[in-house]
């Protein structure tokens, strides 16, 4: 139980600081998603596809609207190993303002790390590549999740908790600044209602490293995951 302790500390620590956070924001996050390995005459293959579409809103300020669209293919190394790269478009809408268009190429590194009687700890990191519609230079983002997964014994259903750090390894024309920018943490639940569709519920810390204060937004996160 020593990761768990550690992960749920490492929450209750990111939930506590926003006390002393000068803005905060409530959002909501939607999300549709899907992945398998790919078939070839009726048998599974070592390689993947993942596909997942998003939409949001964070009310910071007059609001604004989030959507978002990142097809991959990956490749199982083993059966607790995948790499996956990918393209991903998103959109950043505020209401009164202009929109913002980025395009973001990545690539990603997940593993199971460990699995207990009562739960896996799963470690993933992921390199982004940013570029927006109005700048020229390409940002690069470094991004390291911890994700534990603990089943319930009574049902099917799991507790999920995470902690993600965002760090920029550049600095940008359009805004980013190398060093820390941001913190994730993560605590939902995870509940199977179908041999190919889960269903996932949760709340998001996200707190953001920006200039003159730092910023906090509080998520609700609702998550479909289908098998096709």
């Amino acid at each position: 139980m020593k990761f768990a302790s550690l992960l749920i500390a490492s929450l209750a620590i990111a939930i506590s600081t926003t006390a002393v956070a000068a803005d905060e924001a409530n959002g909501a996050r939607l999300i549709f998603a899907t992945s398998d390995n790919i078939r070839r005459a009726g048998e599974p293959t070592r390689w993947r596809y993942a596909v997942d579409a998003q939409v949001g809103h964070y009310a910071r300020g007059s609001g604004t609207d989030f959507y978002g669209l990142r097809p991959a293919l990956g490749y199982d190394l083993k059966p607790n190993m995948t790499v996956l790269a990918g393209y991903g478009y998103f959109i950043s809408d505020p209401t009164g303002g202009s929109s913002r268009n980025e395009q973001r190429w990545w690539q990603q590194f997940t593993w199971t790390a460990k699995q207990w009687d009562w739960g896996a700890l799963v470690l993933r990191t992921r390199l982004e590549e940013r570029e927006f519609d109005d700048a020229h230079d390409v940002g690069l983002r470094f991004r390291q999740q911890l994700q534990l997964a603990m089943p319930l014994p009574s049902n099917a259903a799991s507790v999920i908790a995470s902690v993600e750090h965002h760090s920029n390894l550049r600095d940008t024309d359009w805004g980013a600044s190398s060093g820390f920018e941001q913190f994730r943490s993560y605590l939902g639940l995870r509940m199977p209602v179908h041999n190919k569709l889960v269903i996932e519920a949760g709340y998001m810390n996200q707190r953001l490293n920006r200039s003159p204060e730092n910023a906090v937004n509080h998520v609700a996160m609702l998550q479909f995951r289908a098998r096709l």
